[in-house]
């Protein structure tokens, strides 16, 4: 595997205005939440404060204070997961600098540095600005305030309840900073996974046009919403956003989660492996 090749197309994929724009688009969210955080809870009494984890944009637990832009969020991520990195190969393919870069490379090494280059960029874009969210959230507000948006007190069994159905609920019971670190770097991880993904698809399938690359990502997320609203009686959650985003108080299913990504990184894998050896034949 070609590690400069790889660093190279991260720097110059990360330089892109796809990469550039879901970036800053992705701050202003971060900037406009913490924004409204500054002002709405100025002044206040540690006593009555929030934990300041908890009122980050991609916290769950905000839903019981204001949805707005939670809500926003969610029904952008679909799009903006594949903004990043997701048309890299589609673009050279268009321009025909695939075939320089395989004859130079190999076609094995071009599509694998391909599909992790596109994952590295999207998890760089996805979780440098909510670890700047939660440093300026750190600083800004009482570090000792264990304020629930739920207003439960943390001796009530339902908070416990919900505590412990939290993903990973024992490393937030055991330290909630280190919680929302690993939070935030799963939250990047998954979306790097789908920029892949879509990477992927793009290698395989005939697309002439960009917009196409939207639709199985937002296929795959918004069917999982489908599903929840239809199986009624299933015990836990199938909804994508359940398992990212963090305090998340809904009834999950670890081993589902995990399938999920395992079954969209074999899929991956698969394209990538199908397309280089089709193309040596």
């Amino acid at each position: 595997m070609n590690c400069k090749l790889i660093k190279h197309q991260v720097l110059f994929t990360l330089r892109q205005k796809n990469a550039v724009f879901t970036f800053y688009f992705l701050m202003a969210i971060v900037l406009l939440n913490f924004t409204s955080n500054v002002f709405a809870f100025q002044g206040r009494d540690i006593i009555e404060m929030y934990q300041p984890l908890k009122m980050l944009s991609i916290s769950f637990n905000r839903i019981y204070y204001n949805a707005d832009l939670t809500l926003f969020l969610i029904q952008l991520y679909p799009v903006l997961v594949v903004c990043p990195a997701g048309f890299i190969l589609l673009s050279e393919k268009n321009r025909k600098e695939d075939i320089l870069l395989i004859a130079r490379v190999g076609t094995i090494n071009y599509y694998k540095c391909k599909l992790i280059s596109s994952f590295l960029v999207t998890t760089i874009v996805f979780t440098i600005p909510f670890f700047l969210e939660l440093l300026l959230s750190c600083v800004s507000f009482p570090m000792a305030a264990i304020g629930d948006f739920s207003e439960m007190s943390q001796y009530d069994p339902f908070y416990m309840e919900m505590v412990r159905r939290y993903l990973f609920s024992s490393l937030y019971t055991f330290n909630p900073y280190l919680y929302a670190i690993i939070g935030i770097v799963i939250f990047g991880i998954f979306s790097g996974i789908l920029g892949m993904f879509s990477v992927a698809l793009s290698a395989v399938l005939n697309i002439r046009y960009k917009i196409i690359l939207f639709l199985p990502v937002f296929i795959i997320l918004n069917i999982s919403l489908y599903f929840s609203d239809s199986i009624i009686n299933l015990p836990f959650s199938v909804r994508w956003f359940d398992y990212i985003l963090l305090y998340n108080d809904i009834a999950k299913n670890n081993c589902y989660f995990m399938g999920l990504i395992l079954a969209l990184i074999i899929i991956s894998i698969s394209c990538v492996l199908f397309k280089s050896k089709g193309d040596q034949l």
